[in-house]
């Protein structure tokens, strides 16, 4: 039995042994078509040659798609049966929330090939993520405008006049929230962005916890908070705030004055930047976590993979919004002081009150990590000039490999190698993935 041929929607393999190299051909084709379909069981020429299909086979390749297809596409795996009596898999897949990667890299399809994105296409698709995922924002919500917080929407469009952010005054809910272009066409419901942003029915769930370590094993706060926003960043806030502890300062004046070791303009920045950017149709949660020595800010929306932090708050890249409708209200309202100025600004009061931080990409989202004064490691001194400038360049690029790191500061192989592994003994990073695909994720 044949199928076809390879094209550019559809891929051959021979079996399952092949299938973290399928993944990124589900990547290629989504990235280039938004659909495809993978054939497990079949030759490169399209004929049917069968496999061996196990009681959990079908579990497995589901499990490998949804770990590691970022971020998450719609899928089917089925079993056939051709005509002769063979098995095989059939992988249908679609999604349109480009650019999608495997195992943290992302490829495109050519002809039946699937190659490496170069850094240039790659921050296109991330620029057109933002403008297809505003479509979700201006999808109807089904949440009449009455479901509005009416006293929050008086109050935030008055402070956005106040700051001469916007140029009108509060009239009704309507006149405000369809200035914005936060209501369906029709003027009845919020439109997706203003029932996250306005709604009084409790759209957005963050998670809350303080543990007793620097382990999640042992509790000793728990909450699920749901609110819009605006009370989302407020409850944040004031968690970290009631968990994290207070430094008394002796000012000129000799007044005491109690100050959060962890700086509160901080903490804002980076709650803010976590739901201006979160993906609010994900199967994950915002959370914030606060350890013995950290406290970590999670939100469900990725990094753009071929950029990081450093960019938009040294290199001044242009803001990549995936959200612009929510970005602009949160601006507009005076909760976001500038765009694309959170993490220079974040990063400035780190480095002025000496706290350390880290970020990264997990499988689901993007942590920040405020590392706390009360208990911060004094490991750094322990590392010698090589382990420090390794530690740096995987800062600025978690995915590059031992051969380019040695190629950009001049050492052998066998030198980086070492620093690596010194760096991942005292805790700086970890590896996330396999050697050959994987990444550096930034612990410290």
């Amino acid at each position: 039995m044949y199928i076809g041929k390879e094209t550019e929607t559809i891929e051959f393999k021979k079996s399952t042994s092949l299938l973290k190299v399928s993944l990124n051909s589900i990547s290629a084709i989504l990235n280039k078509h938004r659909k495809g379909i993978l054939y497990f069981g079949v030759k490169d020429s399209g004929e049917v040659c069968g496999m061996e299909i196990g009681k959990d086979t079908i579990r497995d390749i589901s499990r490998e798609i949804s770990a590691n297809i970022r971020p998450e596409c719609y899928f089917e795996v089925e079993e056939r049966t051709s005509f002769d009596g063979k098995n095989f898999i059939e992988v249908t897949f679609s999604g349109d929330n480009l650019p999608y990667s495997s195992y943290g890299k992302y490829y495109m399809r050519y002809a039946d090939e699937d190659k490496l994105i170069s850094d240039i296409e790659l921050e296109r698709l991330f620029r057109n993520r933002s403008k297809d995922y505003s479509k979700w924002e201006n999808m109807d919500s089904r949440v009449d405008i009455d479901k509005a917080d009416f006293e929050l929407v008086k109050r935030e469009i008055n402070k956005g006049y106040e700051e001469r952010r916007l140029p009108f005054k509060y009239e009704s809910v309507e006149h405000s929230l369809s200035k914005l272009g936060l209501l369906t066409e029709d003027k009845k419901n919020l439109n997706n962005a203003g029932n996250v942003l306005f709604s009084s029915e409790k759209p957005v769930l963050l998670k809350l916890a303080t543990f007793a370590t620097n382990t999640k094993d042992t509790f000793l706060k728990l909450k699920h908070f749901e609110g819009n926003i605006y009370e989302c960043i407020d409850e944040g806030i004031n968690f970290i705030l009631d968990s994290i502890d207070f430094i008394i300062v002796i000012g000129e004046t000799i007044k005491r004055k109690e100050t959060p070791e962890i700086p509160l303009e901080a903490l804002r920045e980076i709650i803010l930047n976590a739901f201006c950017h979160g993906n609010y149709d994900s199967n994950t949660a915002f959370e914030i976590s606060v350890f013995k020595d950290r406290v970590t800010i999670y939100s469900p929306g990725f990094f753009p993979t071929g950029f990081t932090p450093l960019d938009f708050a040294v290199k001044h890249e242009e803001p990549i919004m995936l959200n612009p409708k929510i970005a602009k209200t949160l601006f507009k309202t005076a909760e976001v002081e500038s765009f694309g100025y959170g993490f220079e600004n974040t990063f400035k009061i780190c480095e002025e009150e000496k706290i350390n931080y880290s970020y990264e990409n997990t499988k689901s989202g993007f942590k920040f990590t405020f590392y706390r004064k009360s208990s911060e490691k004094k490991l750094y001194d322990k590392l010698n000039t090589t382990n420090k400038e390794v530690l740096e360049v995987v800062r600025e690029n978690n995915y590059k490999t031992i051969k380019q790191i040695s190629e950009d500061l001049h050492k052998s192989p066998e030198t980086v190698f070492r620093s690596l592994k010194k760096l991942k003994e005292l805790g700086y990073i970890k590896r996330v993935g396999s050697d050959y695909d994987g990444y550096w994720a930034i612990v410290n």
